[in-house]
């Protein structure tokens, strides 16, 4: 058996496919791997702009979001119905006390 990997590697050495393997592994495999991290770094941002103050905000989708220039919450992520978080409090209560349902109002001024 010995004898059958020795030719299959000298074949497949001096046919070129050797070097065709190693060009592909350093050249395109690490693109292909920058860019499927990017699409996977993607799923797991937000990014917007606030609805108050218009000011842009980046955070990640499993926490809450504050606008850096008002304060208000721009983004919470839906709760997992009491798992996990061992914050003791209620499922229906931020950590502020006021009540979770957030509703977006335009004003209109004449």
């Amino acid at each position: 058996m010995r004898e059958a990997e020795m030719v299959f590697f000298l074949w497949f050495a001096l046919s070129g496919w050797l070097f065709q393997l190693v060009v592909v592994a350093i050249w395109v495999l690490p693109l292909a791997a920058f860019v499927l991290i990017r699409i996977v770094a993607k799923n797991f941002v937000i990014e917007g702009a606030c609805p108050a103050c218009k000011q842009r905000f980046v955070g990640y989708k499993n926490q809450m979001i504050s606008c850096r220039s008002c304060g208000n919450v721009v983004w919470k992520p839906k709760s997992n119905n009491g798992g996990g978080g061992g914050s003791g409090r209620s499922s229906n209560r931020s950590s502020s006390g006021y009540d979770d349902n957030i509703i977006d109002v335009e004003f209109e001024e004449k």
